[in-house]
């Protein structure tokens, strides 16, 4: 048996979490031995697959690269990103967070909470009216339970058929219990996103003078990071990265752009 919470915890829980989350994308060497500290971290923007590090003894490590998993076989574009020009523009993109937080942490607070108003509040009424949909259901079918087992009783119903009307409605009661846990695990988890704001404050605040990105700082600020497909409509190579941060999620730069412009106007 367990017993939750009879004593102090020897690390912080987020923390604990984010090490289960990481323990998951272990990064596994190449033929030629190296590893990449953001394997594990990238997507692919369009189809959603991990992008693989690759990498040869042959080239130096600029020519060390990511590549969507599904591109090789044939069912997606090819996105394809140097692990070099991912870190430069990783870095640079911290950077300008960070420096910006330092500078207007209140300002930051406020776009922020701006940001999750207009994101959350759709999302979260869709998600309360499936969850309550979901459990008016799974209170019909307890009734439907009470009549076929009345109907067996009574010799009205088959035994065949009763069981196949059992079975189904079991079959769905269980998955919309799963459903209903699911989806009010993600509403309790969206509805403490201001208590994550300031938790991620917290961590920039180590972070003031970021001049180089390292395995532990990576993983401690960045949960996920998508590339798309690069763009040579301009006759220059150009190419998209989302990143999304642990405890606020994706944060484009024009987000801070658009206030700085604001501001000075």
């Amino acid at each position: 048996m367990v017993f939750e919470n009879t004593h102090e915890a020897i690390i912080d829980f987020d923390i604990w979490e984010r090490v289960q989350e990481l323990r998951k994308n272990r990064r596994r060497p190449t033929r030629t031995g190296k590893t990449n500290m953001f394997s594990g971290l990238v997507y692919c923007a369009d189809c959603g697959a991990k992008l693989y590090y690759c990498t040869t003894k042959y080239f130096e490590s600029r020519q060390d690269h990511f590549v969507c998993s599904n591109s090789r076989k044939g069912e997606c574009s090819t996105h394809f990103i140097r692990a070099v020009v991912l870190e430069q523009g990783m870095l640079t993109h911290m950077q300008y967070v960070i420096s910006y937080i330092a500078q207007f942490e209140d300002k930051f607070r406020t776009i922020m909470g701006a940001k999750r108003k207009a994101e959350v509040k759709k999302e979260l009424d869709a998600k309360r009216k499936v969850i309550a949909k979901s459990e008016k259901r799974i209170k019909e079918l307890d009734r439907l339970f009470r009549l076929i087992y009345e109907d067996k009783a009574n010799e009205t119903l088959s035994e065949t058929r009763f069981k196949i009307l059992a079975d189904d409605y079991e079959r769905e009661q269980a998955e919309l219990t799963e459903k209903v846990a699911a989806l009010t695990a993600e509403l309790e988890q969206q509805e403490e996103q201001s208590e994550n704001l300031e938790h991620f404050i917290d961590k920039v605040h180590k972070y003031f003078d970021l001049q180089k990105l390292t395995p532990d700082v990576l993983n401690d600020m960045v949960k996920r990071v998508e590339v798309h497909a690069p763009d040579k409509s301009s006759g220059k190579r150009t190419q998209q990265i989302d990143i999304y941060y642990d405890l606020v999620g994706y944060l484009p730069l024009s987000l801070f752009q658009t206030e700085t412009r604001n501001d000075a106007a």
